[in-house]
């Protein structure tokens, strides 16, 4: 597969999402992104309502169709002509934690994307808050699962400390060990159905229901892993997936 960068910026750090181009699409062939999965998933099976957990300024949210939509950021940065677009969206200026711990919904969420702090620990809690909320259909979508370097996959609290760090060869990504995420629910969930789309980022898909295979990392293990161990085992590890296998997930909700 070849790759390809696309660079844009965050809190004023160049930052690039690589996509891989599947060799069932041509070069001339607009990559697929989270927001074409997540408006796909939304499409297929109805869905109507949308939480959005990591918004910073909205490119993903204000792009979503969806008929009920609910934004969660510790630091919204919407303008308010912006917000003005979804009138009918709701916007929680919260950590995830406090989000989770302190409003109450009458409604649980069809799809919820996950796109906040790149860290192992906090997109887990993360996830399994997400999982408390999701609808028996429902389906979680994890950005940032499929690092392409260590640097890129270096824990950092932001881009800015990211870029703090003087990390060897980093380019301006900042992806974490988010992708210790799904070893951890793939080694230790029974009930989950879990695979990563290698496009724009690694897109991690969660869904209830038994999974077809698993791993059997313990916590120790997942604790020390590296990116090399990622490198070495990341279709095992990820339960990679070419993008053109959104097709098939998409017949199965």
């Amino acid at each position: 597969m070849f790759a390809e960068k696309r660079i844009f910026q965050r809190d004023g750090q160049l930052l690039w999402t690589l996509n891989r181009i599947s060799p069932k699409r041509s070069r001339t062939q607009k990559p697929m992104n989270r927001i074409d999965v997540i408006q796909k998933i939304i499409d297929k099976t109805g869905a109507h309502n949308y939480l959005e957990i990591g918004v910073a300024r909205g490119e993903c949210f204000l792009s979503i169709k969806a008929q009920r939509k609910v934004a969660v950021d510790p630091k919204l940065r919407f303008l308010l002509k912006l917000k003005l677009k979804s009138q009918d969206a709701k916007y929680y200026q919260l950590t995830s934690d406090n989000f989770f711990a302190k409003v109450k919904l009458p409604h649980g969420f069809d799809i919820v994307f996950i796109d906040g702090l790149h860290t192992y620990q906090q997109s887990l809690k993360d996830v399994e808050n997400a999982l408390s909320v999701l609808n028996e259909n429902g389906v979680i979508v994890m950005h940032d699962c499929n690092p392409p370097d260590a640097a890129t996959a270096h824990p950092a609290n932001s881009p800015g400390h990211a870029a703090s760090l003087g990390l060897p060869g980093w380019t301006g990504g900042w992806m974490g060990d988010v992708w210790k995420t799904i070893c951890h629910l793939r080694s230790r969930r029974h009930d989950l159905k879990i695979f990563v789309l290698d496009c724009d980022c690694g897109l991690g898909i969660v869904t209830k229901g038994k999974p077809d295979n698993q791993l059997e990392l313990a916590e120790a293990d997942l604790q020390k892993m590296t990116y090399e161990d990622l490198a070495k085992n990341r279709n095992q590890f990820l339960n990679l997936k070419d993008e053109n296998s959104l097709s098939e997930f998409l017949q199965t909700i």
